[in-house]
């Protein structure tokens, strides 16, 4: 069993000039480019293996920025095949174009996903022109993994890093609901998608939407309540408490838990193998899914 870290951020020395503005070194524990920091830090923390994706600004992007991107991560994954996997940056900013530049990436480049933000500049993902994108991603049976960016009511949260402490929480849970009550999961019911943070706020609020969902007509046509779906769901197990996780765990199953340590930020949880070590209400061969065995399975590695 490998360790697997699912939630990892790179942006690749060569891409560096794709971003809006320099990285803001404040908020980072690890480096964001150089492997050789990165690798170890991955020795030091207990983890064998990063799936890398990209970093939030590249997001969103038309298909030029990922294609140089995707050409990029390439590179630095055939230098260590050990030690990283990759996963594709769609350009979502052309959805019309994703499908074509998601096939390359899986079956040029080797890639084992594909992440996505929280939204589409602005749309929720059951935007109709995102069809085409979930089917090639069902094809390629490959996971998607989602992302909060551009988060909504930064009118409201721009005080105290409430953009991240409760903006990113509450942009993954419109994230899955969108896909749930949007009828994304109902027409591609063999979709793979991870949610960051633990899920965001969503896996705590199922029981207000499954009431809703029987009480209010919402004009969806999902034809089951909406945890039922929400349980096609995987989770990194980034929720920075115990109980938390334990409720997570508990609610969907231990082997839809994967570790996600959000590296390199300060927000993430570097130490998450031994964190995840600690608890006491996974077994032993539990805390192997946890850990690695069900990413292995997810990116078929």
């Amino acid at each position: 069993m490998r360790t697997i870290d699912t939630h990892a951020h790179i942006v690749p020395e060569d891409c560096l000039e794709l971003l809006p503005e320099p990285l803001a070194k404040s908020i980072l524990v690890g480096d964001m480019t150089d492997i050789a920091t990165r690798l170890k830090d991955m020795d030091d923390t207990g983890v064998e293996v990063q799936a890398l994706s990209g970093f939030l600004a590249l997001l969103n992007k038309d298909v030029a920025t990922a294609r140089q991107f995707n050409d990029s991560l390439a590179r630095v994954v055939a230098q260590h095949p050990d030690r990283f996997v990759g996963l594709a940056l769609a350009p979502m900013a052309e959805p019309e174009k994703a499908p074509a530049e998601l096939d390359r990436a899986v079956n040029e480049l080797g890639m084992v996903g594909v992440g996505i933000a929280s939204n589409i500049n602005g749309k929720n993902l059951d935007a109709k022109e995102l069809g085409p994108f979930y089917a090639k991603a069902q094809e390629l049976d490959i996971p998607i993994f989602i992302h909060p960016a551009n988060v909504l009511g930064m009118d409201r949260l721009g005080d105290w890093y409430l953009n991240n402490f409760i903006g990113n929480v509450t942009d993954t849970a419109v994230a899955a609901a969108s896909i749930i009550f949007g009828g994304v999961f109902q027409e591609f019911p063999n979709l793979k998608i991870y949610l960051a943070h633990g899920g965001g706020s969503c896996p705590y609020i199922r029981g207000r939407w499954d009431h809703g969902w029987k009480a209010h007509e919402t004009g969806s046509k999902i034809t089951k309540p909406p945890s039922e779906y929400m349980r096609l769901f995987y989770f990194d197990a980034l929720t920075h408490s115990s109980q938390t996780l334990q409720y997570l765990v508990e609610s969907f199953g231990h082997d839809k838990v994967m570790l996600g340590s959000d590296y390199p930020f300060d927000m993430g949880d570097i130490d998450q193998v031994g964190h995840v070590n600690e608890v006491d209400f996974l077994t032993n061969a539990q805390k192997e899914d946890v850990m690695g065995l069900t990413a292995a399975k997810l990116f078929k590695i």
